[in-house]
C-alpha cells in the first residue's frame, strides 16, 4: 500500500515537472526579440552572431531544440553555456543553489521559531490581549510588502544601528539574518494564524478533554496530545511555502545583492539565455515537487492515524 502511494506520488511529480519544462520551453521561445542581440549586442560582428546562434541551437527548428533540451536533461548537463561551452548549466546552478537553500532554510527557521510559540499562545488564550497582539502581528506580516520590508531592515539595522552587515557583505551567518527575516516574515504570519486556528479546533476534541480528566498537566496535554495533531495543516502550509521560498528568493537576493539561483535566473531572463532559464526553472520545479512529496511522508510522523492508513 505504501509502495503504491509512493509510486502514484512520484508519477504525478514527474508529470508536473515535465509539464513545467514544456511550458517554460515554449514561453521563452515566444518572447519577442533576438537573444543573440541581447548577449552580444546589436553591433556585434555577423560571424560572431552566427556562431552564437549555432551554439544556442537557434539555427535549428523548435522540435530539434526541444529534443536537445530533453537530451541535456537526461545526461544531467542541462546544456552548455554560450559562448563558453566548457561550462554546463548544471555547474552554474550547482554554484548558486547552496546559497538559495541556505537562505530558504534560514527563512523557514525564522518563520517557525516565531510562528509556533505565537500561534500556541494565541490559541491558549483566545479573545485576550495576547490573542489580539498575535493577530495584529500576523496581519502586519501578511500585508507588509517584501520590497518595502527589505530596505526598511537595511535602514534600521545596517545604516542606523550598524549591528548587521549590508548588501556589500552577505557572507557568513550574520549576513543571513536580515534576508531571512525579509523572506520569512510573510510565512511566519501565515503559520502563526494556521497554528492558532488548528490548535483551537483540536483543543475542543474529546481526547483532549479525556487527557485533562486523567490529571495530565496542561503542558503535556498541549504539546503531546493537542499540538501534535494540530501540526498536520501547519506542515502542509510550511512544506508548500518552503518550495515557494526557493522560487521567491529572487526579490530578496536582489535587494541584499546575494548570489543564488534567483539572481542567476533573473540575469538569464534579462539576457534571454534560454538554457539557463530552462535549467533554473526545472531545478525550482523539481525542488518544489520534492518538498511536497516529503510533506506527504511527514504527515505520518505528526499523526499516527495517517501512518496506519
Amino acid at each position: 500500500m505504501r509502495g503504491s502511494f509512493l509510486r502514484r506520488r512520484l508519477l504525478s511529480s514527474l508529470t508536473a515537472v515535465l509539464g513545467v519544462s514544456v511550458l517554460v520551453f515554449l514561453l521563452v521561445h515566444l518572447i519577442p526579440g533576438d537573444p543573440v542581440d541581447n548577449l552580444l549586442g546589436e553591433r556585434a560582428d555577423p560571424i560572431d552572431k552566427l556562431e552564437m546562434r549555432r551554439c544556442m541551437d537557434l539555427d535549428q527548428s523548435l522540435v530539434v531544440q526541444f529534443g536537445r533540451f530533453i537530451k541535456n536533461v537526461g545526461n544531467g548537463t542541462l546544456g552548455r553555456t554560450c559562448p563558453d561551452q566548457r561550462r554546463t548549466v548544471t555547474s552554474l546552478i550547482a554554484e548558486a543553489l547552496p546559497s538559495t537553500i541556505a537562505l530558504a532554510g534560514a527563512a523557514m527557521f525564522v518563520a517557525l521559531i516565531f510562528a509556533l510559540p505565537l500561534g500556541v499562545a494565541a490559541a491558549l488564550r483566545p479573545r485576550s490581549a495576547l490573542d489580539a497582539g498575535a493577530t495584529i502581528i500576523s496581519l502586519a506580516g501578511i500585508s507588509m510588502p517584501s520590497m518595502w520590508l527589505g530596505p526598511l531592515l537595511l535602514a534600521i539595522f545596517y545604516v542606523g544601528l550598524q549591528w548587521l552587515p549590508g548588501p556589500a557583505d552577505q557572507a557568513g551567518l550574520p549576513g543571513l539574518i536580515l534576508p531571512a527575516f525579509m523572506l520569512g516574515t510573510h510565512l511566519m504570519a501565515m503559520l502563526a494564524r494556521m497554528t492558532r486556528s488548528s490548535l483551537l479546533e483540536v483543543l475542543g476534541e474529546d481526547y483532549v478533554r479525556t487527557a485533562r480528566a486523567k490529571g495530565l498537566s496542561s503542558t503535556v496535554v498541549v504539546l503531546r496530545h493537542a499540538l501534535r495533531n494540530a501540526l498536520v495543516p501547519v506542515i502542509t502550509v510550511a512544506g508548500i511555502q518552503f518550495g515557494s521560498l526557493l522560487a521567491g528568493a529572487v526579490v530578496t537576493e536582489k535587494v541584499f545583492a546575494r548570489p543564488g539561483i534567483g539572481t542567476l535566473l533573473l540575469e538569464a531572463i534579462s539576457q534571454r539565455d534560454y538554457r539557463v532559464v530552462q535549467g533554473c526553472t526545472l531545478v525550482i520545479a523539481v525542488s518544489y515537487v520534492t518538498v511536497n512529496l516529503l510533506v506527504d511522508l511527514a504527515y505520518g510522523l505528526a499523526d499516527p492515524r495517517i501512518r496506519v492508513q
